[in-house]
């Protein structure tokens, strides 16, 4: 994953934002797997060491855009892989106030 794939502003939750600049790449990462992605997938995708890895994973646990869950590896069995909670263009919907409007809120 290079950074520079990256395309702006609009693909990314707001959440990320709160958190180290390079978490926006693990973001990335998780959400264009296919499937859950564990820290293996992301140690070798992302050519980071794995202390790095798990720091990001629990950062972007802590602001609630990844979760854990289990992967079933036919090889070794159950693992422990990582998906976001949203596609990133669902965590990137139209602020509130502008959904409020096209569903008929107040406006005036």
């Amino acid at each position: 994953m290079n950074v520079d794939e990256f395309t702006g502003a609009g693909e990314l939750p707001d959440a990320l934002a709160f958190v180290a600049p390079n978490r926006a790449e693990y973001y990335v990462a998780i959400d264009r797997a296919d499937g859950p992605a564990t820290a293996d997938d992301l140690e070798d995708a992302l050519e980071y060491s794995r202390p790095t890895v798990y720091r990001a994973l629990n950062d972007l646990q802590e602001i609630g855009v990844v979760t854990e869950t289990v992967r079933l590896d036919p090889e070794h069995g159950p693992t422990t892989a990582y998906e976001t909670t949203l596609p990133a263009a669902e965590a990137t919907a139209s602020p509130v106030w502008d959904r409020a409007r096209t569903d008929g809120g107040t406006d005036r």
